[in-house]
């Protein structure tokens, strides 16, 4: 398995795939894969450099800003507060916080927001306009729907509010919410919510106004909101997001703790059904002209999505940094992708082919060892 990830790697070096071109010239170009195959024989690459000014390799304990993928934890915890009765999936979240504005605006739930069907755009570009959080936050949260609620639109704003409307419900920040929920019954103590010391994390974009970021979260308008937010602003190492796969490959627990009963792993894993129809997504243009991967949305994660895992029949997410995630409950895998490929521009950075090539090295090294090949 791991002459198959350090060959993968290697190929897109050569290539001159995105953020993998500059592993042997470009300070600041890091790497690190993790996979576990049946829930052991983990196996872990790394290569790269936290940054520009020191030279030192990267290490174990390195964070890497985790992006989108924060969404699958918030989603965890989300699930595992509805689990406990404090908030309804199905119930209007407008009893709580009043998201979006425009027709059909008050019948947005939870379960909406977590599928991304809540009508909301993808993002918004208010930071730009409004430097108080709070407002910034309120502005965001008031963001015109783009559709009515039921059909999907990929939107960080959807889980920027199913953040707020948890810690409404609970009384709760969300950092600790995730924590108590999610992190600590993992065992993932490296992963926490930004900022951290610039020395513990990879260097991702050189921005206007921020120069390199560093230990701050690189999402602009998490940034912007400057507190923890449920589309972005994680940070912890691939080890982390392996031990949250194997929840997701398992029932619900890991080890000795339980973080989500059984019966409630299925929302995790298959199509989202919201409004009496299961949830289909549309992913980037793969190819040439409107030849679109479909994918099943779950709450939180993608379903089968060729954009990033070839031909897994698996469940997954990826970060605008560089980060991916694939479950693969076939052949009892987890594939854990962490990059800082915005490092030092996002200009020209495509990662759908690594992310498509690993996750198939994965699924054919497996393969070929249970028929008994190399």
């Amino acid at each position: 398995m791991e002459r198959a990830v350090v060959r993968v790697l290697e190929e897109a070096r050569a290539a001159g795939l995105a953020g993998l071109a500059g592993l042997a010239a470009l300070p600041g170009t890091a790497v690190s894969v993790a996979v576990s195959v049946r829930g052991a024989g983990v196996v872990r690459v790394r290569r790269g450099t936290p940054a520009g000014d020191d030279g030192e390799p990267l290490g174990a304990g390195t964070l890497f800003d985790l992006a989108s993928l924060t969404k699958v934890f918030v989603a965890v915890a989300a699930l595992s507060i509805a689990q406990d009765g404090l908030v309804g999936l199905d119930d209007p979240v407008s009893e709580l916080l009043p998201v979006g504005s425009g027709a059909g605006a008050g019948r947005i739930t939870l379960r909406h927001l977590l599928t991304h069907t809540a009508g909301l755009p993808p993002s918004s570009t208010l930071w730009r306009e409004e430097s108080e959080p709070e407002r910034l936050l309120e502005r965001a949260l008031a963001t015109p729907l783009d559709a009515a609620p039921g059909g999907h639109e990929y939107s960080c704003l959807g889980y920027v509010a199913a953040g707020r409307v948890l810690e409404i419900a609970t009384g709760t920040p969300l950092d600790v919410l995730v924590e108590r929920r999610v992190l600590d019954p993992l065992g993932a103590m490296t992963a926490r919510f930004g900022p951290v010391a610039a020395r513990e994390a990879v260097a991702t974009e050189a921005q206007p106004g921020r120069g390199v970021v560093r230990g701050e979260v690189h999402d602009e308008l998490a940034h912007g909101l400057a507190r923890p937010v449920g589309n972005a602003g994680l940070f912890g190492t691939a080890d982390d997001v392996l031990a949250l796969g194997e929840l997701l490959r398992g029932g619900g627990d890991r080890g000795a703790a339980r973080v989500l009963h059984p019966d409630w792993m299925p929302l995790l894993r298959e199509p989202a059904v919201v409004d009496g129809g299961a949830v289909v997504g549309r992913g980037a243009v793969v190819g040439g002209g409107d030849d679109r991967s479909r994918y099943g949305q779950a709450v939180g994660l993608r379903v089968a999505d060729r954009d990033f895992m070839g031909g897994v029949d698996g469940v997954g997410h990826t970060g605008f940094t560089g980060t991916s995630l694939v479950v693969d409950p076939q052949r009892r895998t987890v594939t854990v992708l962490l990059m800082n490929a915005v490092h030092p521009s996002r200009e020209g950075v495509d990662l759908r082919p690594l992310r498509r090539r690993l996750a198939d090295a994965v699924a054919a090294s497996v393969d070929g060892t249970a028929g008994g090949g190399a």
